[in-house]
């Protein structure tokens, strides 16, 4: 059975990897149970019961005896397993350090993501020549633009450090691959690169539903919808108790046109983690596309709020102060701050502000942003913006045909 030890004196600790598991478990069919079915996607799998009955109860039994907690395939945490990459460093409390920052960065929170970083840092300066600490510091700056720690310009930047020190030391490491398709999509909107990246992530480690997790993400937001709800759906056979999988494969609904489909969805997840700034920002977005503006207020709130955006509070607070006095005031008023802020060079890209000046029936302000767009030779990802806008702006040639330029190529591979 692959069961490691992390080195030291006295009484050790043992781990064991998700992938080294599943590749024993082949090699050994008798030791594997009758296969379960998937738990329902909302309920989370218990410790206590798990999809292979035999094995780990086998494993567990090795533990109770060691007396020890495996931090590796079985640490449980909001029902997400942390993935660990093989190895550990050679140092028993830098190995320690970043067993427990992996279990952090799994809980999904603004104060784990900032204690893994913490951690991270540690080991890295401990022992820089370990590539999978470098990496998993380049997937926790990624997360902390999300959980409200970190501005995007100043997480994308130490991710991309983090990674790239990653991959001069080991060029295949894929938690450093798929850390940089990430940041290629969704900051620089350089697609060929991003997916270059993806593809050699996953080569190297097929089973990382993270990987599969973002790269679906990103296919989803450039339109490539049947491609993406596979990398989603596959994500999700890894991880079936994720709550970030599922809440993008509701988005995935909402972005195909299902919006009904989506909203319910989402509101349940958000009523099961009111923190999870992703639901509150696609719930925001869903609201918008209903006409439902009080919703599309609060929700816009409570994202600015959970990550801490200063631009968006702002607006926020004085859309908040707006529907008290007149509901059709509210999105005039969000266009026109927009405008402002993209001609001072606040703000760049145009799809969001093109979105709220067609929900506010502005159509000449639709034809300016999308002018301005086309002008600056933007692509836009952004599928979900584009159905919105076809759908509402069907047969109005001048702003179908502006909308034409800005699609995106396709990023699916045949």
């Amino acid at each position: 059975m692959p069961v490691h030890r992390i080195p030291g004196k006295g009484r050790g600790s043992v781990f064991a990897l998700t992938e080294e598991l599943d590749a024993w478990l082949a090699e050994n069919p008798e030791n594997e149970a009758e296969p379960q079915e998937p738990a329902p996607p909302a309920a989370a799998p218990s410790p206590a019961s798990p999809a292979r009955k035999g094995p780990l109860r086998l494993i567990l039994s090795l533990a109770a005896m060691l007396g020890v907690i495996s931090l590796g395939a079985f640490a449980f945490s909001q029902g997400r397993t942390p993935e660990v990459p093989s190895g550990l460093p050679q140092d028993p409390a830098l190995a320690s350090i970043y067993l427990e920052a992996r279990s952090d960065w799994a809980r999904r929170s603004e104060a784990s993501i900032t204690a893994a970083i913490a951690k991270l840092t540690q080991v890295t300066d401990g022992d820089p020549g370990f590539a999978p600490a470098h990496a998993a510091l380049a997937d926790s700056y990624i997360l902390a633009r999300e959980f409200g720690s970190m501005s995007d310009p100043v997480a994308f930047g130490r991710a991309q450090q983090a990674a790239d020190a990653a991959l001069r030391i080991n060029p295949e490491d894929p938690d450093a691959l798929r850390a940089l398709g990430f940041i290629e999509y969704w900051w620089r909107g350089n697609r060929q690169e991003s997916m270059r990246r993806f593809t050699a992530a996953i080569a190297a480690a097929p089973q990382s539903a993270q990987t599969h997790f973002w790269l679906g993400n990103i296919l989803i937001d450039n339109g490539d919808f049947a491609a993406g709800l596979k990398e989603l759906e596959r994500a999700r056979l890894l991880e079936p108790a994720s709550v970030p999988i599922l809440v993008d494969l509701a988005w995935a609904q909402y972005a195909k046109g299902d919006v009904d489909a989506a909203q319910r969805k989402l509101e349940a997840l958000r009523q099961r983690d009111p923190e999870l700034a992703t639901a509150r920002d696609y719930l925001s977005i869903v609201y918008l596309d209903q006409g439902n503006i009080a919703g599309f207020v609060e929700e816009y709130a409570a994202h600015a709020r959970i990550r801490k955006l200063e631009r968006e509070t702002a607006h926020a607070e004085a859309m908040t102060a707006a529907l008290a006095q007149d509901p059709d005031a509210v999105l005039p008023l969000l266009v026109r701050a927009m405008e402002a802020e993209i001609a001072s060079g606040e703000r760049s890209f145009l799809p969001w502000p093109t979105m709220i000046a067609t929900a506010a029936d502005d159509r000449e302000a639709t034809l300016r942003l999308l002018g301005k767009a086309v002008a600056r030779n933007e692509t836009w990802g952004s599928a979900w913006v584009i159905r919105y806008l076809t759908q509402r702006w069907r047969g109005d040639r001048p702003v179908m045909d502006l909308i034409g330029k800005l699609r995106p190529p396709s990023m699916a591979q045949n």
